[in-house]
């Protein structure tokens, strides 16, 4: 098996298919240097839109079989037990996944790498090296109140690291019946 990443992404929005929250600044958790993207949440509010990652550059070789997709998100809150994940998901050809990969844990007020994922999760989906590759394949995550007041919820980076094993077989052209007596004689 062969691992690549951990890869930034290149675009970062806010996807408003869910939640009515939006996010300022997105594009600062495309590195981690505590530039955040933020979202301001609270009791009886829904929760924020999605901060939606892709683009992030994979060259994943030509008949590779996707074994596990890693997702760590570099993330903290204004007030401990304040936030929590609303909804955690893949991003296959721009679609944001139906499999929810949300902790249940709040998020913490110290900056931390959260993981969601794994070596051999695939999020629920079939994938092809080429799903990977794609710009559109990426991350999506949503935050929620876990208590009452208002906070922030803040994203400094997204990264996503792929498990996969190597396609088989020769990259060679077969030899034709000609070539096989030639290399007899």
């Amino acid at each position: 098996m062969t691992t690549t990443g951990p890869n930034s992404p290149s675009t970062i929005v806010d996807d408003s298919s869910v939640g009515t929250e939006t996010w300022s600044n997105p594009g600062n958790a495309a590195a981690s240097d505590d530039s955040r993207a933020t979202v301001t949440v609270g009791a009886g509010v829904t929760p924020s839109h999605y901060l939606k990652a892709t683009n992030f550059g994979f060259a994943i070789p030509a008949g590779a079989t996707i074994n596990g997709i890693t997702v760590e998100v570099e993330l903290s809150a204004t007030q401990l037990n304040r936030v929590t994940d609303n909804a955690v998901r893949i991003v296959k050809g721009g679609t944001i996944g139906s499999t929810d990969k949300s902790s249940g844990t709040t998020w913490p007020t110290t900056e931390a790498y959260r993981t969601y994922g794994g070596a051999a999760d695939l999020w629920g989906e079939t994938w092809a090296y080429t799903d990977i590759n794609d710009s559109t394949f990426g991350f999506a995550v949503s935050c929620g109140a876990a208590a009452a007041g208002t906070r922030d919820g803040q994203v400094d980076h997204i990264r996503i690291t792929i498990d996969y094993t190597a396609g088989g077989g020769s990259t060679q052209p077969p030899r034709t019946m000609h070539q096989t007596r030639m290399r007899s004689v």
